[in-house]
């Protein structure tokens, strides 16, 4: 199918939206990328780009500047607050590795190469509802009804008003800062690592790289803690929550003291991916879990380029929507199950799971065959979802990172 006459709308400047965004326009698609914000950035602290991430980005030209910035991370250990048992304890295949990133490095890296393409953005665009007809189009706040569009994206993560329910919020959420990563202190620069107390408490370190050409090293500290404790939690102030911190993970109270945390919510929700004909989801907006498989951010990646290849090697756009969504049900599906099923395990006030998962799980996963499938299931290749899009079939890799059949 030929982009060159697409006119596209895309609600939301994450990361899902400006890759799709990119890869249309340098396909010769006009592009429009609507955003609530008066200018688009990242929300959101660091995380791991996973082997599945990386390739996709890798294939569009964009791996380089993304990686420039982050940290090769090798291996992931959770420890117990009592006596350092190690609990989980996740190693990378040969020849892979994770990413760590601050989400700023990526959102530049995307934001960029979507400008450099020709997508056009408006901000202080807050979308309320798509009109469907034969050219669905979307409408703001105030009743603004934006131009229509061949093809209509709700990329607004789980937040987005299409299909939202209440009932979806997750019990435990997060404190998030990205905090100075010193190389000669307690933490190793290839490692993520957490502590854990039973399943309520947990605390992890990743280091992230840096924001920036001449930035400082940095880390991101997270703090798991129940939605309903959030403002007793403000209310305490900062020398409890340090003394809290120091109870659980001595070592990583400097990392605390120096924290400005964002409190994070999160759902747990598979919505339908087609809005109307010719209007979908990807990313969080289609299907977002809790943080504990990692895997947010990456799906995202995937979402938007399975979307593309459909787009290049269907007929038409319905077929495309077929195509797309074939390729990705499956691995969508398995992973919100699994999510669903191990979350309980490191976040939740169950006293029996954290039991099962310190004296049962965890030696289990140490036989090298169950090891092998842990990583997979970590990295994000279980059903190997990057080769399922054939990116190399649709899309042929050109100097400066543009695209050409």
């Amino acid at each position: 199918m030929r982009l060159d006459k697409l006119e596209v709308a895309i609600a939301g400047a994450g990361i899902g939206g400006l890759l799709l965004g990119t890869i249309l326009a340098r396909r010769g698609a006009r592009v429009t990328v609507y955003d609530q914000m008066d200018e688009p950035r990242p929300v959101g602290s660091g995380f791991v780009l996973q082997p599945t991430g990386a390739q996709v980005l890798d294939a569009f030209g964009l791996l380089a500047p993304v990686a420039a910035r982050g940290r090769r991370i090798e291996r992931m250990v959770g420890r117990l607050k009592e006596g350092g048992k190690p609990v989980l304890d996740v190693r990378y295949r040969s020849g892979q590795c994770g990413i760590a990133v601050q989400r700023v490095a990526l959102f530049d890296a995307l934001f960029d190469a979507a400008r450099a393409a020709g997508v056009n953005f408006e901000a202080s665009a807050r979308i309320t509802e798509v009109e469907t007809s034969a050219r669905p189009n979307l409408v703001t706040v105030g009743g603004r009804r934006l131009p229509d569009a061949d093809l209509v994206i709700d990329a607004m993560g789980a937040n987005s008003p299409f299909g939202a329910r209440p009932d979806t919020e997750l019990a435990y959420g997060a404190l998030w800062a990205t905090v100075p990563f010193e190389e000669a202190g307690s933490f190793r620069g290839n490692l993520l690592e957490q502590r854990y107390d039973r399943a309520s408490r947990m605390a992890g370190v990743l280091p992230v790289g840096t924001a920036r050409e001449g930035a400082p090293e940095m880390a991101t500290f997270f703090w798991s803690l129940r939605l309903a404790d959030f403002a007793a939690w403000q209310k305490a102030g900062r020398d409890a929550w340090l003394e809290e911190v120091g109870s659980l993970w001595p070592e990583a109270v400097s990392l605390a003291a120096v924290a400005q945390p964002v409190y994070a919510r999160y759902r747990h929700l598979t919505r339908q991916p087609v809005i109307a004909r010719h209007a979908l989801k990807i990313g969080d907006s289609w299907h977002a879990t809790s943080p504990q498989l990692g895997q947010g951010a990456n799906m995202a990646l995937l979402d938007a380029a399975s979307l593309a290849s459909a787009l290049v090697r269907a007929e038409d756009i319905s077929s495309a929507i077929y195509r797309h969504l074939r390729q990705r049900q499956l691995h969508v599906g398995t992973y919100q199950f699994l999510s669903r099923v191990l979350t309980p395990f490191y976040q939740s006030d169950s006293q029996i799971l954290p039991a099962l998962r310190d004296h049962l799980i965890a030696p289990v996963t140490t036989l090298p065959g169950i090891r092998a499938i842990i990583s997979t299931l970590v990295t994000g290749d279980l059903l190997d979802p990057v080769g399922r899009l054939r990116l190399s079939d649709s899309f042929a890799r050109a100097a400066g990172g543009r695209q050409k059949v």
